[in-house]
């Protein structure tokens, strides 16, 4: 008797191809590719699950190489201007370079004021807010009585 072949679809950066396989193919085709994402009936199952769990003829399995993040993830800065101010959306380096180019605006990371020149190298993982308002100055305007 042979064994049940089950139809896989098995993702790659062209799209998909459809296979028939046995149990013992899915299960070697998903451990042996590092940081393949197995999807049985749409659900996500660890290698080892696979390796004990029982097939039913029904199911459905799609094999799919894992996903890694490569954007930079962005923070939401508040810029003050004359009319208020702007939400934008902007990376740590995007912040760093609008600061050392907005001559002398200050720079509020969690409300604390910060040096545009060290926005680049700080630690974002935490942060929460950032604001950058213009400069002010401040002083006496003599008058004359």
């Amino acid at each position: 008797m042979s064994e049940i072949l089950y139809q896989v679809k098995i993702a790659d950066a062209t799209g998909h191809t459809v296979a028939q396989m046995t149990k013992p193919e899915i299960v070697a085709k998903a451990t042996d590719a590092q940081g393949t994402w197995v999807f049985v009936n749409d659900r996500l199952v660890s290698a080892e699950e696979l390796r004990t769990m029982e097939f039913q003829s029904t199911d459905e399995f799609k094999l799919m190489p894992g996903l890694v993040g490569g954007t930079e993830p962005t923070f939401t800065v508040e810029i003050a201007d004359a009319t208020g101010h702007t939400t934008v959306q902007m990376t740590q380096a995007d912040i760093a370079e609008q600061a050392t180019e907005s001559n002398g605006a200050w720079v509020f990371v969690d409300n604390t004021m910060v040096a545009a020149t060290d926005i680049a190298q700080m630690d974002f993982s935490d942060v929460q807010k950032v604001r950058m308002v213009p400069p002010l100055v401040g002083g006496m305007a003599n008058e004359v009585c």
